[in-house]
Order: C-alpha cells, then sequence, then structure tokens
C-alpha cells in the first residue's frame, strides 16, 4: 500500500481502538482501496470476531447455506467470488456476500487477504465429469496441469530445501553452506521468483481454459501461506471422475508447506439423505490438526424424489422428451424416464425440460433447488435456464455440511437429519406460500 493508503488504514484503526464505529466516509475509503475486498479487511483481525474465508467459484451459495443454514455456524466472515453474474445475484440475494470477478485475475497475497483463515474452492467440472467433453482427462492437458501445480510451491517459496540440489541452489560456490553449518538443510528453498500471473501463464497450452481452475486449489491456500496470512483450512469439490494423478500432486505441494493432513472422498449425495443423486469428489487439506474425510460410516434414510416435492407414488419423469421404443424391450431408447420413487438423477441446467409424465407438468426452478436441498423459498435470479443451471452446478447444502463438520469436529448427524426432514417433511416452513397442485408448484 502506499504511505496515503496506509494513513487511511491507520486512521480507522484508531476508531477500532476506541471500539468507535468506523465513520462511513473513512469506510468508503477502505473499499476503494482494498477493491475487489471488502475494505473492513484492510483492518486486523480481532480475538471474537469472526474468522474470515473466501469462497471461490462460489456459485448461488451451497457451501455457505451448508455452514450456516444446516450447521447453524455463523463463527465466520465469508466472501464468495464468481464469474456468474446470476450466481452472484442469487447469492446476494440470499444474504451471502460476492464478488463477481475471474478469480486467475486476482492475487491471493493481496493485503486484505492477510488474515484469511480458510478457502473453499468449486472449480467448475464440465472437463473433467462425463456430462462434458472430458478434455480434463486429456495426458495432454493433465501434464500441463500438473506441472503448473508443481511450481505453485516453488512460487510460494514451499520447495523442502532437502529436496533441493546443493549445485542448483548455490551453483556459485564450491560447497553447500547449509551443509557444511547443519550438516542437512532445514527449512524451504528461496521462492522462485515467479509472480502468480506467470504461473498461471502456464496453463495458457490447455485446449479447455476451465482445467486451469484446478490449479487455484494450490495458488490459493499457497499463496495466502506465503503472504502470511493464519490460513488454516481448504475445501475443494470437483467432479468424480477428477484423475487420482491431480489429487496427488495437489497432496503433494501442500505436504512440502507442512499442512498437518490432505485428504479426499467421492462423496454421493443420496447417501446423505438428499432427494437426488449427485456423486463428487471432496478434498480437504488442514494445517493443524488431523482431518480425515471419508464417505458416511452410515447412510441417511432415501429421500425420493416424490417425497421430496409432495408426490403421490407412481409418478414418473421424462429427462428427454419423446425417443424412438426399442422393440425388444418396449421402452424408450436412451433412458429418457425414472420413477420418483426414488431419489432424482442428478440434476444439470437441461433439468429445465425434465416433465411429469402424468400431466405434462414441469419442474420449478425452486423444485430443483429443493431437489439439492436447498430451501424452496431460496431466491433463484435470473432467467428460467440459468435458474436450473445453477440448481445443476451447485453443492448440495447437506453434503457442504458434511465436509465443513469434519474440518471443524462438528457433529454433523444430527443437525443434517434435522435440517433435512424439515425440509422434506415440513415443506410449508420452507417456502413462500402454498404449495402448489403437485407439491411446491409445477409449471405447465
Amino acid at each position: 500500500m502506499t504511505a496515503a493508503q496506509q494513513s487511511v488504514v491507520t486512521t480507522a484503526l484508531s476508531y477500532k481502538s476506541l471500539g468507535a464505529p468506523v465513520p462511513a466516509h473513512l469506510m468508503a475509503e477502505l473499499d476503494g482501496i482494498a477493491a475487489p475486498w471488502p475494505g473492513r479487511w484492510l483492518l486486523p483481525w480481532l480475538e471474537g470476531e469472526p474468522q474470515r474465508v473466501i469462497e471461490l467459484c462460489a456459485g448461488p451459495g451451497g457451501w455457505c447455506e451448508g455452514l450456516k443454514t444446516v450447521l447453524g455456524v455463523t463463527r465466520f466472515d465469508v466472501v464468495g467470488v464468481d464469474l456468474s453474474e446470476d450466481a452472484c445475484r442469487t447469492a446476494r440475494a440470499a444474504g451471502h456476500a460476492r464478488i463477481c470477478a475471474d478469480i486467475t485475475t486476482l492475487d491471493p497475497e493481496h493485503p486484505a487477504l492477510l488474515w484469511t483463515c480458510g478457502v473453499v474452492i468449486s472449480p467448475p467440472c464440465p472437463s473433467f465429469s462425463p456430462a462434458g467433453k472430458r478434455a480434463g482427462l486429456l495426458e495432454s492437458n493433465l501434464d500441463i496441469l500438473c506441472d503448473t501445480i508443481a511450481c505453485v510451491g516453488e512460487a510460494a517459496g514451499f520447495i523442502r530445501l532437502d529436496e533441493v540440489d546443493c549445485d542448483e541452489l548455490y551453483p556459485e560456490l564450491d560447497a553447500c553452506p547449509m551443509c557444511e553449518e547443519f550438516g542437512a538443510h532445514e527449512g524451504y528453498a528461496p521462492r522462485s521468483g515467479a509472480t502468480w500471473a506467470e504461473v498461471r501463464a502456464m496453463l495458457d497450452g490447455l485446449s479447455d481454459a476451465r482445467i486451469g481452475l484446478m490449479a487455484e486449489v494450490a495458488i490459493w491456500p499457497l499463496g495466502l501461506q506465503a503472504a502470511g496470512a493464519p490460513i488454516a483450512w481448504m475445501a475443494m469439490e470437483q467432479s468424480s471422475s477428477l484423475p487420482e494423478r491431480v489429487l496427488d500432486d495437489l497432496s503433494l505441494e501442500f505436504a512440502c508447506a507442512d499442512w498437518f493432513r490432505t485428504s479426499w472422498a467421492v462423496l454421493e449425495a443420496a447417501d446423505l439423505g438428499v432427494a437426488s443423486r449427485r456423486q463428487r469428489t471432496f478434498m480437504i487439506a488442514t494445517r493443524h490438526k488431523w482431518v480425515d474425510l471419508a464417505p458416511p460410516a452410515e447412510v441417511l434414510p432415501v429421500t425420493t424424489m416424490a417425497d421430496a416435492l409432495g408426490w403421490e407414488p407412481g409418478e414418473r419423469v421424462n429427462t428427454r422428451g419423446k425417443r424412438p421404443t426399442d422393440p425388444r424391450t418396449g421402452r424408450a431408447k436412451g433412458g429418457n424416464a425414472y420413477s420418483a420413487d426414488m431419489p432424482s438423477w442428478c440434476l444439470t441446467g437441461k433439468t429445465r425440460g425434465w416433465y411429469r409424465e402424468r400431466d405434462g407438468l414441469r419442474l420449478t426452478p425452486s423444485e430443483a433447488g429443493v431437489l439439492v436441498s436447498f430451501r424452496a423459498s431460496y431466491p433463484w435470479q435470473g432467467s428460467r435456464s440459468s435458474q436450473f443451471q445453477q440448481s445443476g452446478d451447485v453443492v448440495c447444502p447437506a453434503v457442504a455440511a458434511y465436509v465443513l463438520a469434519a474440518i471443524h469436529g462438528i457433529d454433523w448427524e444430527p443437525l443434517v437429519r434435522d435440517y433435512l426432514f424439515g425440509l422434506y417433511q415440513y415443506r410449508d416452513l420452507w417456502a413462500d406460500g402454498e404449495p402448489g397442485p403437485g407439491g411446491y408448484g409445477l409449471a405447465s
């Protein structure tokens, strides 16, 4: 910061030290200095204040709903970043802070982030998912991604000295001074000098730029650590098809930076009582304690789509319109329908075209949200297509709660169970007004 900017921060701190509110004009100056981050984050965190967390590729609010609504945890000051205007509008309408920006243009060592304790990130999954083109599974793209991840630790200054070639570290000397003095290396090698923009530029050869967002899973926590932030934990969500090679390379970078534990698991939303299927890879990393992430030892009771939406038994959902009939089975080719007496198929943006076979009525955005464990009154924003895309991409709040509970040592089961019971059994508590003819109100 410039001297003038530091003066503004110092003046704001003087008000804070006296227990007085920072004047509005001064806060506006802080916001300008900290942009795009909130100006209040330029002021040092004090014991008793909400701990600061950044959420990247944050979407419409699945992680925040899991933390605040399902777990009831309010001790975090969470600011999310997402590129989608509609997703940001949805999150803001639900009370979650959002910055609409491309995370690859932001600096993890920004002065406003020096007191960040946690990072949550959900890179888009079409590059790895069977629902997309799966360019992320191509060997050429994986090579670029993993080479970049390997450079993150070097740029942040977290390569162990005992893993460095002495001749490369001290090429101008006949002998390594650290080996002569200590008998072995200790600590970290110097930072490579590469900027985060230069590290990210290594990804330019990818056939799909979204693949490169996986490198941000290492860039942000290690960049914050390099800047001296009290970063303590990280949580990530990605397609269940994410190669273990990427997970292994990410784990290696965290291990080199002396993070205490990295763990991952593939979680199925329906196993946690959610009324739709959604299988995703979740990864967590912690600096100061041992935390393991694993599928639940005992799954919660199954919630069917019919139960969630208040439908009568026996309903079927058509997902692809009228399809040619297979003469051998008498069923439509392509598997275009399923019974609502089971958890819904995984939602995507195309869910907007699903309809109930009996009467042709289509799902509403509210119902799509309910199927992925959002309250029926959740304020989805944007066009109908955009709202369905958001519910198709989002992290289910109930699953987010399970993952965050593991990190923070919270007994997740009674909280998730109670939340889902209220959501699916007492729907009127979560809805705006009376349900429609099929439950929450189907659109024709």
